[in-house]
């Protein structure tokens, strides 16, 4: 029976039943346990979708951002297209000025100076070794910024062989200071800037480098004042005539050099090999002997000058060609020979290379390049009379300056030069204003004249042929009409 129980067992459901209270067979069975159903999934929530942007229609979307790719410097002309130290224009880097010395080298402003990457041009790539140094790779040894140059270190801040950089000699009368070769400033002069001032009068330099005077003030004893009103005795320039004498001069003088002077009897002229007079009338020439880069006169009288700096005459090559002019020493107005005697100015003049010097009606009045300078040849006072513009394009000599007239009239000062080779000028102090004196059919390269008041004449030089003479090299005069004293206006 166990086995017929087994085998019914075999593939059907077993249900066991416990027997109900009280037994017996009719016992009701517990009914199954119903299984509870599955709890629905609940569906996944949908993705919102990204919102697109919305730019302008002259704008770009880039890296999420709007952008207008024809002016953004990051973005120029396309997305990530960056400009560096260039300017995005019109959808393209466009060169950015560089400030000072920098260069542009690709699209970014490197100061070739000192970058080792581009080392006084772009793409110059000095070796891990060098530094860079005002443009050249260098090697450095010893360590404090010294150089090895050839087999010794140098330090390039001082050494006047090696001024900031292997093999740069500073000149006679510099020195090496910082770097770079400075003038050696004597006689109570300040370097600023690479020249010789003097800051108790220099009106761009007034008591200190770099403290300028406001406009229409001068400065004295370091401070800006306002200059003094200019007077004299009237003098102009009414007209310069052409019917003209000249001569040859070479064999007297040598190649032409500039520096042009009239006296009672004498006018004089400077040439490479020597200072020559020649008489008024005759043009008769005699070799000084000597090269004065100085001379001047006072058209009043006659008195003749020549320009000193602490003592010694002013020399045109002298290293960087600035004159600092501290007097003037007495000629004689016949022979040109020095007489022990000098004018003492009240302060000192500095002239750079290609002053201007113009002889007056009892006076002198200089032209550093920027501003001018009266100097009253009475007592030598000096007056800084400001900036005043000689327009560009004047003719210059082969010299460290150029030589014209000081006209004083209507209450104004004139500077009279030679401006190019058909036309003398005068411009007015210190308004600039330019206004001419003569035309010519050709001047030749005359770049200096000056007056006779006794001989009504203009006196000048020139090399080559002119409207005036034929040669090499010319010295001679023309008649001119010269009004001294009041005039009617």
């Amino acid at each position: 029976m166990v086995a017929a129980a087994l085998l019914a067992g075999c593939g059907a459901r077993t249900v066991l039943r416990e027997p109900a209270d009280g037994g017996g067979d009719d016992a009701t069975a517990l009914p199954d346990v119903p299984v509870a159903p599955d709890v629905p999934v609940t569906p996944d929530v949908p993705v919102t979708p990204d919102v697109t942007a919305s730019c302008a229609d002259f704008q770009t979307l880039c890296n999420g951002r709007c952008v207008d790719v024809r002016s953004d410097d990051g973005n120029c002309g396309g997305c990530g297209r960056a400009c560096g130290d260039s300017r995005c224009v019109a959808g393209a880097c466009r060169q950015a000025p560089c400030a000072g010395t920098q260069r542009l080298c690709g699209v970014r402003c490197v100061e070739v100076d000192t970058d080792p990457g581009n080392c006084g041009v772009c793409g110059n790539v000095c070796f891990p070794e060098q530094t860079c140094t005002r443009g050249r790779c260098l090697t450095e040894c010893g360590g404090g910024g010294r150089l090895l140059c050839g087999r010794l270190c140098v330090d390039p801040l001082n050494d006047p062989s090696n001024c900031g950089g292997c093999g740069l000699t500073c000149m006679p009368g510099t020195a090496c200071t910082s770097g770079r070769c400075l003038p050696v400033c004597a006689g109570g002069l300040s370097s600023c800037g690479g020249a010789c001032v003097d800051p108790r009068f220099d009106a761009a330099n007034c008591g200190a480098c770099g403290r300028a005077c406001p406009a229409g003030l001068a400065c004295a004893e370091g401070n800006c004042t306002r200059p003094r009103p200019v007077a004299g005795t009237p003098f102009r320039i009414q007209s310069l005539g052409a019917m003209c004498r000249g001569v040859e001069h070479n064999r007297v003088t040598g190649d032409d050099r500039g520096g042009i002077a009239v006296s009672a009897t004498q006018v004089f002229y400077t040439g490479d090999t020597s200072t020559g007079r020649f008489d008024l009338d005759g043009l008769t020439g005699v070799a000084l002997g000597r090269v004065d880069d100085g001379l001047v006169s006072d058209l009043a009288n006659g008195q003749l000058y020549s320009l000193r700096a602490s003592g010694r005459p002013v020399d045109a090559n002298s290293p960087g060609g600035t004159q600092v002019v501290t007097e003037l020493a007495l000629l004689d107005g016949s022979t040109g020979n020095e007489n022990g005697r000098a004018l003492r100015l009240s302060r000192p003049i500095v002239l750079p290379r290609d002053s201007g010097i113009f002889a007056g009606y009892g006076r002198v009045v200089f032209h550093d390049g920027a501003r001018a300078y009266d100097v009253e040849l009475a007592s030598g006072l000096v007056t800084d009379l400001g900036a005043v513009v000689i327009p560009p394009g004047r003719q210059a000599c082969e010299s460290w300056a150029y030589w014209g007239v000081a006209e004083f009239f209507g209450g104004s000062l004139y500077l009279s030069y030679v401006r190019d080779m058909r036309t003398v000028v005068r411009t007015q102090v210190p308004t600039g204003r330019t206004t001419t004196v003569g035309d010519f059919t050709s001047l030749s390269d005359m770049c200096s004249f000056t007056v006779s008041v006794a001989r009504s004449r203009w006196y000048w030089h020139h090399e080559g042929g002119s409207e005036f003479s034929s040669g090499d090299e010319s010295i001679g005069f023309c008649g001119a009409s010269l009004l001294v004293g009041p005039m009617v206006p």
